[in-house]
């Protein structure tokens, strides 16, 4: 009994300090909620703060952050909003306030508030930020406000544009972005989806190649560009097919169409499609390119040699022209003319050993097997397979 009356003493004691205690502010357990990703509790908490103290920018800025991470878009719009009227040079909350309109789908105030971010210096702040993906709920990397640059509001104002299908202001963006910063996967990426919207399937190509460059297990520009080589996807084929019915279609819708078309094996829809195109604006020298491919995937060779021939008098620095019409000659029995257009090209880009390993071809085929096994040596340099396979059957 003795040994339990220091204990009771103690308890007595541990009891009447915890009744002295200062209890923590609803502002100081939002803080430790927040920094703990408790997202709703820090919500009910800055609120109850917010009652007493309704000018308090800084738990407006806590709160609106809250919100927007566990999804509440329309409260955390209130909050920013609110914080604006507090601080309406805020550069930062213009910035946070126009990902939000930009997930409840209000582009064109969405690019207001971009704007306007990139109107007000960001002040000298260490401010907690989250970076989140467009779209993406999931919060994926801290940051402080100033730490967001001018690249990320003109990355975001591409995005609204691209869901206003406004393509063109979306590259006008987009390309400003990659200017001010060139290192970012992500741009790469929205640049192909807008170029492959307006029917600029090489150029997406190259944007999404050269995010995979950056990045080489980038989802979207993987994805995209698998669609762009196949054609495109069904939402954009729904955009082609609306504009041409309400007849507000212009050239690239048609040739968009006709690339979709000749990916899925339509090819009398796709030479339409490019023929339209061509009505529409004989100086493109895509049109005339795909529809030369639809003519020679039909063996139609002499049409197909008129197109690519088109296609590189308005274009005359494009080796894949030529390699594209040596082909078709080759297949065509003009193995002279194939072999001056696989020599053009190699030319164009020496640096290319696949149109090395064309030459190759032809002049296997013209009987002058010493110059081919050198044309696939080129090649072979290069890792490619067929020239190595050449060489083995050929020229050993």
């Amino acid at each position: 009994m003795k040994s339990a009356i220091p204990i009771l003493i103690l308890l007595g004691s541990f009891f009447s300090f915890q009744a002295i205690a200062q209890q923590p502010s609803p502002l100081d357990v939002g803080i430790f909620a927040f920094e703990n990703e408790e997202w709703e509790k820090a919500s009910k908490a800055f609120a109850e703060w917010l009652r007493t103290n309704p000018n308090d920018s800084q738990a407006f800025w806590f709160k609106a952050q809250a919100e927007e991470y566990g999804g509440n878009w329309e409260a955390a719009l209130t909050d920013y909003s609110s914080l604006l009227i507090l601080e309406p040079e805020n550069a930062e909350a213009y910035f946070a306030r126009g990902r939000v309109r930009y997930q409840l789908k209000q582009y064109n105030e969405a690019l207001d508030d971009f704007e306007d971010f990139l109107l007000n210096p960001t002040g000298e702040t260490n401010r907690i930020l989250f970076k989140i993906a467009p779209g993406d709920q999931g919060v994926s990397e801290v940051t402080t406000a100033q730490s967001f640059t001018p690249d990320l509001a003109y990355f975001h104002m591409g995005l609204c544009a691209i869901e206003l299908k406004n393509y063109e202001l979306a590259l006008s963006y987009l390309d400003l972005a990659i200017e001010e910063n060139p290192r970012k996967a992500d741009y790469y990426a929205e640049q192909g989806r807008a170029l492959s919207r307006l029917g600029e399937n090489m150029a997406a190509i190259d944007s999404y190649q050269k995010a995979l460059d950056l990045d080489p297990n980038h989802k979207i520009a993987r994805q995209g560009l698998a669609a762009t080589q196949n054609g495109g996807d069904s939402v954009l084929i729904e955009e082609l097919n609306e504009l041409i019915t309400n007849g507000s279609a212009n050239y690239q819708t048609y040739k968009q169409r006709g690339f979709y078309r000749m990916n899925h094996q339509d090819m009398e829809g796709a030479l339409s499609d490019f023929s339209e195109s061509i009505k529409m604006n004989a100086e493109d020298p895509e049109s005339y390119f795909y529809r030369a491919w639809t003519y020679k995937n039909l063996k139609k060779f002499d049409q197909a040699e008129e197109d690519y021939s088109a296609a590189i008098a308005l274009e005359p620095q494009n080796p894949s022209y030529f390699l594209a019409r040596g082909q078709a000659r080759y297949q065509n029995g003009k193995a002279e003319e194939a072999l001056a257009d696989f020599t053009l090209a190699s030319s164009l880009d020496p640096e290319d050993p696949n149109l090395h390993y064309h030459k190759g071809i032809a002049l296997h085929r013209l009987g002058k097997t010493k110059e081919a096994c050198q044309e696939w040596k080129i090649a072979a340099n290069g890792d490619l397979a067929p020239a190595l396979d050449a060489i083995k059957k050929v020229c050993q």
